[in-house]
This record gives C-alpha cells, structure tokens and sequence, in this order.
C-alpha cells in the first residue's frame, strides 16, 4: 500500500461491483477518480453497448456477469423469460464471483447495487471473509418502487447489517437510514459529482422553437403525468413554440401516459424519444434543450441532475430533498410542490417567456457547477472510507 492525495489517505486494491450495470456514467467517474489518487481498480459489471468510455479507462472494467443472459437476448425484441434467466445466472455468477475475489485479495470490494439482495447476502457473507464490505446506497427506499421483480425487494434493507460502512449522498439520506436503525458511525455521507459526458457535435438545426427536456429512465415516482398537465396548462402562445422531448428507457406502462397525452391535446408536440439513450448521444440531448424539467415525487439524489447542471440551462424540480440540497429556488431555476401541475407550469412558463431570468439561471448554475467537489476530491473522501475499515 502507498499514500496518495495530499492527506495520509492510503492506494488500495479495489474491486467495484454493479453486476446490472444500474449506473456506468457514476461508475466510471468514481473509478476514474479512484484510479487518478492511485487505488488499483477493477470494475465488475456487464456488458453495455450503450457505454461510451469502452478501451478508454484508466482502471480495469469487467464485463462478468450475465454474459450468457446478453448473447441469448441480444438482438431480440421479445424478452420472455429474461428476469427468470438472468436470475438464475445471477447465482452462478455471484458463486464464482467470490472464488474471483478470493484469487484478487482485495482491500476493499465496494458494491454500488445489489440486483438481487435476498440471494445475494449469502455470497455477502462469505466475500466479508476476504475483505471488508462497502456499499453505497444510491436509493434509501428500494429500487424507488420500480423494481424489475418484486423479489428484487426482499431483503433489500436488512442485508445493509452486512456492510462494513454505508456510502450516500445526502444527509437526508444517512437520516433516512437512521430512521431504518442504522448507526450513524457507520454511514459516510460522500457526494455526487459532475457526470461528464464527452462532447459530441449535435445534428440539430437551429429553428424557433424551444424544447423542454425530461430525461431519465421513466418510472412511476418520476411523474411524468404531471409534467404532460403542466405542459398543456401552458399560455397557448407559449406551448406552440415549445416541444417537450421525454427521453429514457421506460420501467413502466407508458401507454396512458401517451393516452394522457393524447386526452390533453399535446401528443403532436410530444417527441417520446423511449430508450435507453446511448452516453453518446447523452451531450446533444442536453445542449438543444431550453429547459430541463424533474416533476419527481421522491429522490435521494439524481444522476440526471447531476449531468444536467453542466450544460448551465435552468431548471424546474420538485421541492424535494434531492433536488433542494443542490439547487436554489429563483436561482438555478424553480422548485415546485410534487404533483402541482399548475405551479411546475407556472414556473416553466417563466422561464420560457422571460429570456433574460433564464439567461441569469444559466450564469448561476454555472457558478454552481465549480463549488461541486470534483471526481479526485470524491475519489479522496471514498479512500477515508476504505481506511477506516481495513
């Protein structure tokens, strides 16, 4: 082991591990910084095509779990029967995953999720025999009601006994694992940086007309009812020169929110852009929006939102802790009540109207971008971590 970074912080051997691949843009950054203070990093995940920053990292990524479920599904529009599969090989991967980490000899394994919790605490138990456990808890309540399977929740919090210290974001989030019986020695609150994508040139010609951005995959805590209702409450003047463009991979029925759409009279103006947007194309999306929009009714801390702020356009969100610990309201954009679609269109009504506040917002979150601590000072605090538990 050697010291790295100004303070006593020591360069371990890492395994970092998200088998679904839940979250690569937050997974490379942390590696990439883990890797600039020094550690000796290998990211256990799966295989994505979507992930922009393949043969070009500067730590060792490992695309080791479900490759069987990937070359059975891979190029198939019907995917029955995959949960079930995928499951299965879960198993067999995680068995042969501790025999890896057993050959490895750690410092640390740092789990960023855990897809299938109550299966997956018996392979906790044996990898805390090899090194000490972290885990950074992304998502306070379970996978936030949107979980693939209902098995995905069994177990989901009491495997948290497990870990040799929690990681959040927030301190509305170690509050909320207080409340779930976890001592606060044994959270560390570390937060979430800036997810930059690499630029790519944007194929969008300019025309008059504005567009309002959603982006994210699309569950039911996200509302996106409520923003089709705000979006139709606009002043008729407004929404003719205003597209609103929802982009993520649905996790739900999406049929009556097009039906929603539809009974409102804006489906025309509705580019419903349903996939998992390639990282590449992640850039593009951002520059061309005028707005960004988060109608969520609860969150710990967003990866969306954390790539928006970079792209200094302002932003409407919900009155929510996650979004509140980081944006000002009437500064960076507006925070509104959940569920209030006449005060999310009222605040987006503002913004698009008045080019002058909007030109404020946007030197305001630029000025917000440079106090959020940067990948290496992040990759700094998680090495405290580490320490502290070796």
């Amino acid at each position: 082991m050697k010291e790295c970074g100004p303070r006593l912080v020591i360069s371990m051997k890492v395994a970092m591990v998200d088998p679904s691949a839940f979250t690569p843009p937050y997974d490379h950054h942390l590696c990439a910084g883990l890797a600039e203070t020094g550690c000796e990093l290998t990211l256990f995940t799966t295989d994505s095509d979507y992930f922009l920053w393949d043969g070009d990292t500067s730590y060792r990524r490992l695309a080791y779990f479900y490759s069987h479920t990937n070359d059975l599904y891979s190029g198939r529009d019907v995917s029955f029967g995959r949960t079930v599969v995928k499951g299965t090989e879960h198993i067999v991967d995680m068995s042969l995953f501790v025999r890896k980490i057993r050959a490895m000899d750690p410092d640390v394994v740092h789990f960023q999720w855990l897809p299938l919790p109550i299966v997956d605490r018996l392979f906790l138990q044996a990898l805390r025999r090899v090194a000490p456990l972290v885990l950074t808890v992304h998502d306070t309540t379970p996978f936030r009601g949107a979980s693939t399977s209902p098995i995905q929740l069994l177990g989901a919090e009491s495997v948290y006994e497990l870990f040799d210290q929690l990681i959040v974001h927030t301190p509305m989030s170690q509050d909320e694992l207080v409340a779930q019986n976890i001592r606060s020695r044994d959270i560390s609150i570390i937060p979430h940086g800036i997810l930059q994508y690499p630029p790519q040139p944007s194929e969008t010609e300019d025309t008059d007309t504005s567009t309002i951005l959603f982006f994210g995959t699309i569950k039911p805590y996200k509302n996106i009812e409520t923003l089709l209702e705000a979006y139709a409450e606009l002043p008729a003047d407004i929404r003719e020169t205003v597209e609103l463009h929802i982009a993520g991979s649905p996790k739900m029925d999406v049929r009556p929110l097009r039906e929603r759409a539809t009974a409102l009279g804006v489906q025309p103006s509705v580019h419903w852009d349903l996939r998992f947007v390639p990282d590449a194309e992640v850039p593009g999306l951002f520059s061309d929006a005028d707005l960004i929009v988060f109608p969520y009714d609860d969150i710990d801390q967003s990866g969306a939102l954390l790539t928006a702020l970079q792209y200094e356009t302002p932003i409407v969100a919900t009155d929510i802790a996650g979004f509140a610990s980081v944006l000002t309201d009437g500064k960076h954009g507006y925070l509104v009540p959940p569920k209030n679609s006449e005060e999310l269109s009222d605040a987006m009504n503002r913004i698009l109207s008045d080019t002058e506040l909007a030109a404020r917002m946007s030197e305001n979150i630029g000025d917000l971008v440079e106090s959020i601590p940067s990948w290496v000072d992040i990759a700094r605090r998680t090495c405290e971590v580490y320490r502290s538990v070796v």
